[in-house]
């Protein structure tokens, strides 16, 4: 049963890997990524508020990326919650020193699925609208996102950690991608804390970029995750 579980996520994976259209040229590229998240509820039982932050850090050949992104929402079922928030995506070009900016506002439905064996499933669907300062119109896209973990045992601190995310451009500003935008795949461990409340995930990250000139970024991704879980209702 385990086996399957895993060969079921491989597939799952693959499949949406493979969605990436394949393009004559074809540019590589090498990044290190790492990211830190905050999420959690003010209360352990649902309806509850919850609420997100993620920060994160990227560089490659082509300069360094930032992302400041709080958000907030409601957690309606203990496997499902829906959120809406902002991000900040600073842009640094290494080829000029130049800044580029951009805002973003997001919607999501976030659910989740926890089986016995440390099995994980994880369902994240995102849109955003996009802005930039150098450009205008608003930019739409449209994020699919799948997660699955497995801890093989509970009192073992460590277990595997896949997933995937499909970017789609659906409408609006003639600056970003319309149609297939990108897709990145992630498979490395988790390692796990006592408590519950912190994960760190390590792995290869595959980012392929569709573009004239494709672009595929070997990431070397570094997570760090931290939950909290809320607090009971006082009577």
């Amino acid at each position: 049963m385990r086996a399957q579980l895993i060969g079921l996520a491989l597939a799952l994976c693959a499949a949406l890997s493979s969605a990436a259209p394949a393009e004559a040229q074809t540019e590589s590229d090498f990044a290190i990524w790492g990211a830190l998240f905050f999420t959690g509820q003010v209360y352990a039982d649902s309806p509850s508020p919850v609420f997100w932050l993620d920060v994160q850090g990227r560089q490659d050949d082509a300069g360094t990326v930032g992302l400041f992104r709080p958000g907030m929402g409601l957690a309606f079922a203990p496997w499902g919650s829906l959120w809406l928030g902002y991000a900040w995506i600073p842009t640094w070009r290494s080829a000029t020193g130049e800044r580029l900016d951009e805002q973003r506002v997001w919607e999501q439905l976030l659910l989740t699925y926890r089986g016995e064996q440390g099995v994980l499933f994880q369902s994240r669907t995102r849109v955003e609208q996009r802005f930039l300062k150098e450009a205008s119109g608003t930019a739409h896209r449209f994020r699919q996102f799948a997660r699955f973990n497995y801890r093989p045992r509970k009192r073992l601190p460590v277990g595997l950690a896949i997933w995937d995310e499909v970017f789609v451009g659906i409408q609006g500003a003639t600056w970003a991608k319309q149609g297939f935008d990108q897709n990145r795949i992630f498979a490395g461990l988790a390692v796990y804390d006592g408590t519950g409340i912190f994960r760190t995930e390590v792995g290869y990250l595959n980012v392929y970029v569709s573009r004239e000139t494709n672009i595929i970024n070997h990431v070397l991704s570094m997570n760090f995750f931290v939950t909290f879980k809320g607090r009971q209702y006082t009577r």
